[in-house]
């Protein structure tokens, strides 16, 4: 079979390991989106708000050929992987899939070694002893060994303590991978994994630490947010899940809050519109990012509205 990845940026291909991935949709703590699909059985034009839905029809502006946005979200559970009638023919009608990364093994190596520090550095010497030891237990109950935590960047941590644990290794995105894999279509990258890391590398050594503790204070709450998100995603309550997003974490200060969400969503928003609008306009693409990308007024539907795009939503 002829090799289908590709990628839109003149860097190496890359894609996110399935720790790594998570924080990349994560914005402040455990806010990972992207969306499976609850809608209508019928196609309707909407307001450029686009509060509902996870699936939208896109035209470029004097162009025929339609592309599609999906929302989705990074999590194993049964219930998103399950894709409705209208997605998978979306999919199947594409001339190409496009993601946020394209999953190879070489990407998600490199990830892997973005994860842990350099040299002789340990974490235990980045870290207040007390915090240390929390990392370490809170890390053990997912089965990760002590001589892997000590190596671990906290940053690294802190994304791994702030999604469920990982049981199938198959998440939205890769289901959508394999499927294109499969149909032998080609694959392409809105963005590199250096580049969705860069996120995390920038912040100081007091933020990372900052949001390491409040990863250890939520790990009870955890399971039950996501469920929440879940559940807003499921229903492709778009409105509910920027709510959520826009929620304070307890114990983070507004200014690191404000900045994570710069960092992670608004400044991300415009390199992913940027890319979107440099696709070839005679193909048609589904182009599959995390659902907190979409909504809002500096959300891609927004974006590309303002782009001239036809935004329809489909599901």
């Amino acid at each position: 079979m002829r090799d289908t990845r590709s990628t839109l940026i003149p860097t190496r291909r890359t894609v996110v390991a399935a720790s790594v991935h998570r924080p990349v949709r994560l914005l402040a703590l455990a806010l990972l989106l992207a969306v499976a699909v609850v809608g209508t059985a019928k196609a309707r034009d909407e307001p450029v708000a686009h509060t509902k839905g996870l699936l939208f029809e896109l035209t470029p502006p004097a162009a025929e050929t339609p592309s599609w946005l999906f929302a989705t979200m990074h999590t194993e559970d049964p219930r998103v992987l399950r894709l409705a009638e209208p997605v998978a023919d979306a999919l199947a009608a594409a001339d190409a899939l496009v993601l946020e990364v394209v999953p190879d093994a070489a990407s998600v190596r490199a990830a892997a070694r973005a994860m842990r520090l350099p040299g002789d550095t340990a974490l235990a010497d980045l870290l207040p002893p007390a915090l240390y030891r929390r990392c370490v237990q809170a890390l053990t109950t997912r089965g990760l060994p002590d001589a892997l935590t000590r190596k671990l960047k906290p940053w690294a941590v802190m994304t791994i303590l702030s999604t469920p644990p990982a049981r199938t290794g198959v998440f939205l995105d890769r289901r959508l991978y394999q499927r294109a894999q499969a149909d032998a279509k080609p694959i392409l990258g809105l963005e590199t994994t250096a580049e969705q890391l860069a996120v995390f590398e920038q912040l100081h050594a007091d933020e990372q630490i900052a949001l390491l503790r409040a990863a250890i204070a939520a790990q009870g709450e955890r399971e039950r947010v996501f469920e929440a998100l879940i559940d807003a995603y499921l229903r492709g309550a778009l409105d509910e899940l920027l709510a959520l997003s826009e929620d304070r974490v307890p114990g983070l200060e507004p200014r690191l809050q404000r900045r994570l969400r710069e960092m992670l969503i608004d400044s991300r928003n415009r390199r992913l519109l940027a890319r979107i609008r440099a696709l070839p306009a005679q193909r048609g693409y589904f182009i599959a990012v995390g659902a907190l990308h979409l909504p809002g007024a500096q959300g891609l539907l927004a974006g590309l509205h303002a782009a001239d795009y036809q935004v329809r939503r489909l599901h």
